[in-house]
């Protein structure tokens, strides 16, 4: 006849007691685990810097100019650096995201005519914003996860949103007298963006929006942007850089006050931290 084990009166509290001592950070690591993989949310910063030439007319008041210079003319015709502040920020909800972007330039032009002018000056301010939809390829938080060990993916975003223009100007003639203006509009804007990566760590973006549309007094802008890509890592940091051309167009009149209708275009260099 064979003995039925006997076990101590304490072990079975004791077991449930470590039973439910360990549920809870079984639990919190697989919570932490799938909380790390599943994360929904995701983000990009992109300082960049812009060296536009700028090809048209702007106006303050009865006086008016016109302009088509490179930037290699700017460079050497302007009196400040034509570029303050260029940055873009993205912020993504599974497929759902939010843009800002914005430019800032001062630019203050000497005389085309020494005898009879005494020069012009703008101030340009650009904010862009609004939301966007992934229609296609990886959702941000699961492009920012598998950045090293990812396989080459395309993606198609597209947004829709609003452009806030500032324009500020200033025209000087002798004996003439002088003119300034300063207006903000505001016009929606539609647009859309594709990343194709043809190498693992190589992509190209191409990014382009229309508006305006009339809407208050903007008879019509758009952007568009063409670079080349290349992904690695800063200190740690999902990065990319690129390098391409950008091109702003703007067709304000605010009837007479302060007119503007230019394009502005040149070389784009960039740098991005994905987190």
């Amino acid at each position: 006849m064979i003995a039925p084990p006997r076990f101590s009166p304490y072990f079975k509290p004791l077991a449930v007691a470590v039973a439910l001592a360990m549920a809870p950070n079984v639990h919190g690591a697989g919570t932490a685990e799938s909380s790390a993989v599943h994360d929904p949310w995701a983000f990009n910063l992109t300082l960049y810097m812009w060296f536009p030439g700028i090809d048209g007319n702007f106006s303050a008041g009865p006086l008016s100019d016109s302009l088509s210079l490179t930037f290699i003319d700017i460079a050497g015709k302007m009196s400040s650096f034509p570029m303050a502040f260029n940055g873009h920020f993205e912020a993504h909800y599974e497929r759902l995201g939010f843009y800002l972007d914005g430019n800032y330039m001062g630019m203050d032009f000497k005389p085309h005519f020494d005898k009879v002018s005494k020069g012009s000056s703008m101030e340009l301010g650009v904010m862009d914003y609004g939301v966007s939809y992934r229609l296609f390829g990886q959702a941000a938080s699961e492009h920012v996860a598998q950045w090293k060990e990812k396989s080459p993916s395309n993606i198609l975003d597209i947004y829709a949103g609003g452009r806030t223009i500032w324009l500020g100007t200033q025209v000087d003639f002798k004996d003439i007298g002088s003119a300034s203006g300063s207006k903000s509009y505001t016009a929606p804007v539609i647009g859309s963006r594709i990343v194709a990566e043809f190498l693992p760590k190589w992509f190209l973006l191409l990014d382009g929006n229309v508006g305006g549309f009339g809407a208050d007094n903007v008879k019509f802008t758009a952007a568009a942007l063409g670079a080349v890509g290349y992904r690695t890592t800063l200190f740690g940091i999902p990065s990319s850089v690129e390098a391409g051309y950008k091109a702003l167009n703007i067709n304000v009149n605010s009837g007479g006050a302060v007119a503007a209708n230019m394009t502005l275009n040149g070389p784009f260099v960039g740098l991005t931290g994905y987190w």
